[in-house]
């Protein structure tokens, strides 16, 4: 293990896909906040309070959802449309007052791998609109990612069901993760994957998932890590 855009989505384009993991690996992480956007948004909706459960790093929204009905002993609602409109308002007002903060070397990161010839894309337990405010909101070039091609996790309960739905979109893939769920999206999926340590999650903890590589950050390691990826995609 080393140390260390045709972008739109075009069908028939032959750019390899980076599927970045958002919090913790492009901007900074702050935990909790999805969850309580969430309650807020059934308060909104639903006229309700729900006792929040406990909620593991890296749950994806619809996990959410579905714990949080079910530890009130509640069917979660056939619908999710509201709610999900409700939790884009609120991010919207949120993100206002307190942008999220890109982790040093990840701008610049994402803007290399577009002019090497990569996909950029995401891999994220968050929503559409969500995953694209946090970005933007951090200074990132939203346009240097090709979210037709992105997997999300308002979709998804299951992170791992969703990393081999990407895998069968995308057979030529990457995940660049900080966090075990990251390892273990690629371990079950069979996609090759880039531990970074931005996240804060010991180095120890996530080579028991088998990254190509691992990096203490990105800044001033572009070049090294389009080598790494451009050995780990798979032999076409």
């Amino acid at each position: 293990m080393t140390d260390a855009s045709q972008t739109a989505a075009d069908p028939t384009s032959a750019r390899p896909i980076i599927l970045w993991d958002i919090d913790g690996t492009l901007v900074h992480e702050t935990r909790g906040e999805g969850s309580r956007i969430q309650m807020s948004a059934i308060r909104e909706v639903l006229g309700i309070e729900l006792e929040r459960p406990g909620f593991g790093a890296g749950a994806t929204e619809r996990m959410v959802w579905v714990r949080l009905f079910e530890h009130a002993g509640m069917p979660v609602p056939t619908d999710l449309g509201p709610l999900e409109a409700a939790i884009d308002r609120q991010y919207v007002t949120h993100f206002q007052s307190v942008p999220r903060v890109a982790i040093p070397g990840a701008i610049e990161a994402v803007a290399a791998l577009d002019a090497a010839g990569f996909t950029n894309s995401v891999l994220t337990g968050n929503g559409r609109p969500v995953s694209r405010m946090k970005l933007e909101s951090a200074g990132f070039d939203v346009d240097l990612f090709d979210w037709d091609s992105a997997f999300f996790g308002r979709e998804w309960a299951d992170r791992v069901e969703m990393a081999k739905a990407a895998r069968a979109a995308h057979p030529a893939t990457v995940i660049i993760g900080d966090t075990v769920n990251d390892g273990r999206c690629a371990v079950g999926s069979g996609i090759p994957w880039v531990a970074v340590g931005t996240g804060g999650h010991p180095r120890a903890e996530l080579e028991e998932f088998g990254p190509v590589a691992w990096f203490d950050d990105l800044v001033g390691r572009t070049d090294e890590l389009i080598a790494v990826l451009r050995a780990a995609l798979p032999t076409q």
